[in-house]
């Protein structure tokens, strides 16, 4: 008898999955940013795509994390699937709770799509080599799983909070306070439900179908599985062919009438081990003397299996022959159309940004002055709902560095306090005509009360009036200017973008007079 026998590797499975399904989504739906970026980064690690796109620029955790995962589904199969991905463990909610409307539910065996699955995988990559992250945004679990949250769930949950805290203060009570929710806009939202209401279908009906159809992570491992060291087998000596685990295998890879296991499929949930009531389903090594080989691909006529693997090689391979970033050198100029995307500091460039960025959110959501915000086209067609500062909304505080701290993928790459000081994302541009104290002839100084570094600053215009002007060499682009401007319907003063990030010079600092002499006697 196996010692993985029984539920004990499904229940192990089970906690598992729970303890990393509720940190990781704890990272969108925390206001608080009580999360440390360690923390963060061990959690985000794991996560295969987003790993494998910033091994490509550096980071040692990442590389353990992302090699942890490789040598884990080379050792037990796919346990990423059914145990880390978050998305993973979403559908097997949306699956537990289906079977309260669906009591009989039975799956069957179905053959898998493994060519559409390696096709999608392919251009996934391809495209993303080729600098274009739509396909990769669309389909990529745990982006998905983190816009879910951060544009459907996080502002139901900001408001019930808030609705508790404004409870707790009528009654004297100040353990909590209000948190700003998020301008809403149906612009994130509704492709986030979108996608949430195909997977929840694809779920109810069909099991772990986008796994093994629609998502590039699970093609990959789907690959590598094969070539696990532990397999779920069918024991010919104990099997009755009762066909208990193919019912409830939601992968849909067990054929009982053959003692056919597709470990391409298998997302080794453990539901199959079980509920075999004779104990004919195990999990043992492949070198086991009474393992039995189940019919699979291998065994496919050799033109199959070789066509079967170059699809997804190509993917693998594709990464390696990404071109050199040919963005034009810093200070051969920018372009000041107001109405293109600023990238946070710490992403170099709008194409290195665009080129790397999932789509996960999880900058939006840590942000603490909410100035990252989802586009939808800024990008284009090739970066759709990757975040842009919207300053219109809120600024980039001076002080935070946080995104680049959490950036899952290398995107944003980590920038200290002080090194962030000095990087220009954009440029402040005047508009004299619309400023109110040409307009209205009244004093205002917003943009120079509100910035940081004293770029925008007032000198005198008409007789006590005082005007703005720039100094963009010390200009950081944060937006706190734009933001902070009165004038409607388009600001006086808005800051134009980097396309590729500049080093803005120190601000000058001047030493404060001494109020105070300690020779004289007491002022006052």
């Amino acid at each position: 008898m196996s010692l993985f026998t029984l539920g004990k590797l499904k229940k192990l499975r089970v906690v598992v999955s729970l303890i990393l399904f509720i940190p990781v989504s704890f990272l969108f739906l925390d206001p608080w940013n009580s999360i440390p970026p360690q923390a963060s980064n061990f959690l985000v690690s794991l996560q295969i795509i987003p790993s494998f796109q910033k091994i490509l620029v550096y980071s040692g955790v990442t590389i353990a994390g992302l090699f942890f995962v490789l040598a884990l589904t080379l050792a037990f199969g796919r346990v990423y699937c059914s145990t880390i991905c978050p998305l993973g463990t979403l559908q097997d909610l949306i699956i537990r709770v289906s079977k309260k409307f669906q009591k009989r539910k039975r799956y069957q065996y179905k053959k898998p799509h493994y060519a559409l699955h390696y096709w999608i995988f392919t251009a996934v990559t391809a495209s993303s080599v080729a600098g274009s992250m739509a396909l990769m945004n669309l389909l990529e679990p745990f982006s998905n799983f983190g816009r879910i949250l951060t544009n459907a769930v996080d502002p139901i949950f900001l408001l019930g909070y808030n609705t508790v805290a404004s409870l707790l203060v009528r009654l004297q009570v100040y353990a909590l306070y209000n948190i700003p929710v998020r301008d809403f806009s149906l612009v994130p939202l509704l492709p986030s439900l979108l996608f949430l209401a195909v997977v929840a279908y694809m779920s109810y009906k069909h099991g772990r179908l986008f796994c093994n159809t629609l998502c590039p992570a699970g093609a990959f491992l789907g690959l590598a599985s094969r070539l696990s060291l532990f397999k779920i087998a069918i024991d010919e000596n104990t099997c009755t062919e009762c066909g208990a685990c193919e019912k409830v295998c939601k992968a849909n890879c067990i054929e009982s009438s053959t003692k056919r296991i597709d470990y391409g499929s298998c997302v080794n949930c453990f539901n199959c081990i079980s509920s075999c009531p004779t104990e004919g389903v195990v999990y043992r090594n492949v070198f086991s003397k009474k393992h039995a080989i189940n019919h699979d691909l291998v065994n496919q006529p050799r033109r199959k299996f070789v066509g079967a693997l170059a699809l997804p090689l190509l993917g693998i391979l594709a990464p390696a022959f990404k071109p050199a970033d040919t963005t034009r050198a810093a200070g051969s100029g920018y372009d000041d159309n107001r109405l293109r995307p600023i990238t946070p500091p710490g992403s170099k460039s709008v194409r290195h940004f665009s080129s790397l960025c999932t789509a996960c959110h999880l900058c939006v959501s840590a942000c603490p002055t909410q100035v990252l915000y989802p586009s939808f086209l800024e990008y284009g067609l090739t970066g759709v709902f990757q975040p842009r500062m919207n300053y219109s909304s809120s600024y980039c505080n001076y002080d935070c560095n946080l995104c680049s701290q959490i950036c899952p993928s290398g995107a944003i790459l980590p920038v200290d306090a002080p090194a962030k000081k000095e990087i220009q994302i954009g440029k402040a541009n005047f508009v004299k005509e619309d400023c109110v104290v040409v307009t209205n002839k009244k004093d205002c100084a917003a943009c120079s009360e509100h910035c940081p570094t004293k770029a925008v600053h007032t000198v005198p215009y008409e007789g006590k009036l005082l005007i703005p002007q720039l100094d963009n060499d010390i200009c950081v682009g944060c937006g706190a200017c734009e933001h902070s401007c009165p004038t409607t319907p388009r600001k006086a003063i808005y800051v134009s973008p980097n396309p590729v990030h500049l080093q803005a010079k120190k601000p000058k600092v001047e030493k404060s007079k001494d109020v105070f002499d300690s020779k004289q006697d007491f002022p006052f």
